[in-house]
């Protein structure tokens, strides 16, 4: 456990290649070293319970604002930031790979809110679970029961071709064409862009950018190499693309991120 930080790997098999790991975190909002959070577009879904103590989440892009009580949020380029609106920070949650909400619902994904509420999509199972989790006695028995409802809720469907393109991004570090993408799983170039939007909620182009931008904040974080070493090292042309790139994601340079992320951040890296 690190900064009340809980992190724990799904026990089903099946759900080990949809859920990359449960989280549960519970501090003082005075242990945040920023009360409000600009969270960096990132090539996971992410699910959260924020039991009595929720958080506003404001698209910046759109413009809106809400309340987050047990959401999953999408998948997007948008800039979104989070506060916390109580003196406390307690999620119960799970980052998981892109295509999961696919196999959670038959609802085109691109068509879904920003922010999902999980009670409108899942109706009584959500309900049920939120009574489960408020009587738990211990965080042990809250991840057991995330896992329950990841299993109930899955749908039987084949999403193998969606899966191999993933892989095969996942394995280039985003530097892939579509058109090669596309040829990997015997479909059109415009085929792809349909399953992108359908079973992940946006385009092959913004995913690659976002994969990217993981990869790329991954190694300012963890290799104190220069940034124009790291541009080279993440297959960008020169610095100068490297740096437009990040900040269109972003709205931040490379460097403001690389200077921030020593700070606590409680729903990535």
């Amino acid at each position: 456990m690190e900064n009340g930080f809980q992190i724990q790997l799904p026990k089903n098999h099946f759900l080990q290649k949809l859920v990359d790991y449960y989280f549960f975190i519970d501090i003082p909002v005075s242990q945040l070293v920023m009360k409000e959070e600009y969270v960096l577009p990132f090539p996971r879904l992410t699910f959260g319970y924020f039991f009595e103590h929720p958080f506003s989440v404001t698209n910046h892009s759109k413009n809106k604002s809400q309340t987050a009580e047990m959401i999953i949020s999408r998948i997007s380029t948008d800039k979104i930031s989070v506060a916390p609106l109580t003196d406390r920070v307690k999620i119960l949650g799970a980052h998981v790979k892109p295509f999961t909400l696919a196999y959670l619902t038959n609802k085109n994904v691109s068509e879904l809110p920003w922010i999902i509420n999980t009670k409108e999509l899942f109706g009584k199972k959500a309900e049920s679970f939120q009574k489960k989790i408020d009587t738990c006695g211990s965080t042990k028995e809250m991840f057991t029961e995330v896992e329950k409802i990841f299993q109930n809720t899955v749908l039987a469907k084949d999403l193998s071709q969606i899966e191999i393109v993933m892989e095969t991004i996942e394995a280039t570090r985003g530097s892939v064409s579509i058109s090669f993408l596309a040829d990997t799983v015997g479909v059109t170039s415009r085929t792809l862009r349909n399953y992108f939007y359908k079973y992940i909620g946006c385009s092959p182009k913004d995913y690659l950018q976002l994969v990217k931008l993981k990869q790329s904040v991954f190694q300012m974080k963890n290799d104190p190499s220069s940034l124009t070493s790291l541009s080279y090292d993440q297959n960008f042309a020169d610095q100068a693309y490297f740096s437009n790139t990040i900040k269109n994601l972003t709205d931040q340079s490379p460097k403001k991120i690389r200077e921030n992320l020593p700070d606590f951040r409680f729903l990535q890296f």
